[in-house]
């Protein structure tokens, strides 16, 4: 066994998730090269059988009572059980070679402790408007001219389509195991958060590895229409900010508060802005007011 492939997910759409399941069914990787674990975060009804065999894939499902998509990652990576482990979110379409080309990086770029797509293509359920289409970067799409690596923060792949080796991944959940604020990191059904993608490379980062994103990496992130509004941007927006600050203090960048100066030149920047992008701007400005009372009200 060489890979563990996990698919981390809670109510899934079940055509967005035989979309995933039937791009696996066609890799060009070995079967037998590679095991499938799907991670169920508390959906409702729990998840018994998602139809991995009518693609002739073997599955193991695992159960969690507790949703959070922090939790469900921390479950996939204690179940894996081959070196390299590779995250798909249920709305991740990874091409026919997706599974082989991050094997051979792998093999050819021994100092990586994570990597991933240089090209995530979205593929929207509704054509976004052009400001929509601006803002498709936040959820993680990207088309990076050529491959970027780093043993600095300057590389941050997101998890949607990570590789990361088992021995790199166990070190970081026994790190976060040790630090109950980790888990203040990512969504859950009773909020919507970020960070934990970023914590976990932040740690292979200052433990000596690098980290990769490469453009033989491919994959299709399919986007329902709800994730194409303005109300989702800017709560997106929000929760992004709140989120690097809360991540940054976790690794010793204390979150600076206001000055009068900070709100004068806030005010009139924002003059600049108009519409969406107003909004966008109040929404970054809020998250991180609000991750710095939730730092303040959580012990170490």
């Amino acid at each position: 066994m060489k890979l563990s492939v996990a698919i981390c997910t809670r109510n899934p759409r079940t055509d967005y998730l035989d979309r995933v399941l039937h791009a696996l069914s066609r890799q060009t990787l070995p079967r037998d090269d590679w095991e499938l674990l799907l991670i169920d975060s508390a959906s409702e009804p729990r998840l018994t059988d998602v139809g991995a065999g009518r693609f002739g894939l073997a599955c193991t499902i695992i159960r969690l009572d507790l949703s959070g998509i922090q939790r469900a990652r921390l479950a996939a990576i204690a179940a894996a059980s081959a070196p390299v482990l590779l995250f798909l979110d249920d709305d991740n379409v990874p091409a026919p070679d997706y599974l082989a080309q991050g094997m051979s990086l792998a093999a050819h770029w021994p100092m990586l402790g994570c990597w991933g797509p240089a090209v995530i293509a979205p593929e929207c359920e509704e054509p976004p408007g052009p400001q929509i289409a601006a803002q498709l970067g936040r959820m993680a799409c990207c088309d990076f001219a050529s491959d970027r690596w780093s043993n600095t923060l300057d590389v941050v792949p997101p998890t949607a389509g990570l590789f990361i080796r088992l021995e790199c991944a166990r070190a970081y959940a026994a790190f976060a195991a040790r630090d109950a604020r980790r888990q203040l990191l990512g969504s859950s059904a009773e909020r919507f958060f970020r960070g934990e993608d970023t914590d976990l490379v932040f740690h292979i980062v200052h433990n000596g590895r690098g980290a990769g994103q490469f453009r033989s990496l491919r994959l299709v992130h399919l986007m329902p229409a709800q994730r194409l509004s303005d109300d989702y941007v800017v709560q997106l927006a929000k929760v992004a900010a709140g989120s690097a600050v809360v991540v940054n203090h976790l690794w010793g960048v204390s979150p600076r508060r206001e000055s009068r100066l900070d709100h004068l030149v806030y005010r009139l920047k924002s003059f600049r802005f108009r519409g969406l992008d107003r909004r966008i701007a109040e929404a970054h400005r809020a998250g991180e007011a609000e991750a710095r009372i939730l730092i303040a009200s959580v012990k170490p």
